[in-house]
């Protein structure tokens, strides 16, 4: 544990900065299952609504030190090509 006050503080802004960032990331995860849940039950237009606030939960992760930008990028693209191809099968079946 941090015996001065700097250390104190750094590890105090550090124990902050680990849960707001914990809470993006399970935010974005969240929405991404409910976008893929929208697609499996046939409802096109939530899907893209959960997909656009998506994106932009991801792009807000990665402009500050939550998600590096290619890991959001990535991020991104599988969602957009995974619910493409749930899309796909759901108008074929």
């Amino acid at each position: 544990m941090a015996r001065n006050a700097s250390a104190m503080k750094y590890h105090k802004q550090s124990e902050k900065r680990r849960l707001a960032n914990k809470a993006r990331r399970t935010t974005i995860r969240t929405f991404t299952k409910k976008a893929v849940a929208a697609v499996e039950a046939g409802s096109a237009a939530d899907a893209a609504k959960f997909e656009k606030v998506v994106q932009s939960l991801v792009d807000k992760a990665a402009k500050g030190s939550t998600l590096h930008k290619n890991t959001a990028a990535r991020r991104k693209s599988r969602l957009a090509k995974r619910l493409k191809a749930l899309q796909g099968d759901a108008a074929q079946a």
